[in-house]
């Protein structure tokens, strides 16, 4: 009986297709998956962190993906000047190697009216491990590291304020710990992915009903 033999073949054939398919999405998935699981943000803590009129304490959130800080939440600590926080990101770029990030902060004082923070630090050890903080003279370029408080007594302004040293340690013991935060492009791979996967589902669906169906007269 030569028909069986024709529809066997038939479903053979369909078979290793939707297996090359198959394999084909689960690369797809893969590779959103990877998108997904490499976007993160990192909070860090200033650790010893110092200037000549006093240390800094608090955090900064940095994308791992941008190495942008996009929150702060940063504490000058100098009576003399009534301890300004700087929370505002003005502006906030990299170049060679280097992140350069401005912060203000609003008057919480009488003794100020705000006043800037610059951050220069190297994102070369972004995702693995503390951030070396660039200070005035070491081997960062540029001026390093410092504050600004505004018309703090006796009625001048108060800065440049070297920071003379400190670094940014993460708060996470690795990155992976860190909460993954999906990229445009990875969520609209992962949804073509889907649509895909159903296509296929009910294209191969059809075919194998269709080989299925006993010949007709």
């Amino acid at each position: 009986m030569p028909r069986p033999q024709t529809q066997s073949k038939v479903l053979t054939v369909h078979g290793t297709a939707s297996l090359k398919y198959l394999k084909s999405l689960s690369l797809v998935a893969l590779l959103a998956a990877s998108g997904i699981c490499h976007a993160s943000t990192i909070t860090f803590n200033l650790v010893d962190v110092n200037t000549q009129d006093g240390p800094l304490t608090g955090t900064v959130s940095i994308d791992t993906a941008t190495k942008l800080v996009t929150s702060a939440d940063i504490t000058f600590n100098y009576a003399a000047v009534g301890n300004p926080v700087f929370t505002t990101i003005d502006s906030a770029s990299t170049h060679t190697g280097l992140s350069q990030d401005f912060i203000s902060g609003p008057s919480n004082s009488l003794l100020n009216s705000g006043g800037r923070l610059a951050l220069y630090f190297d994102t070369a050890n972004l995702s693995f491990g503390s951030l070396d903080l660039c200070l005035r003279g070491g081997s960062c370029t540029g001026p390093g590291s410092y504050v600004q408080v505004y018309n703090s007594v006796p009625g001048a302004d108060r800065g440049p304020i070297y920071i003379t040293s400190g670094e940014l340690a993460p708060e996470t013991s690795s990155p992976l710990d860190a909460v993954a935060t999906p990229e445009p492009p990875s969520l609209i791979l992962l949804g073509t992915g889907i649509l895909f996967s159903a296509a296929l589902l009910a294209r191969f669906s059809g075919r194998r009903t269709e080989a299925e169906e006993p010949p007709t007269a």
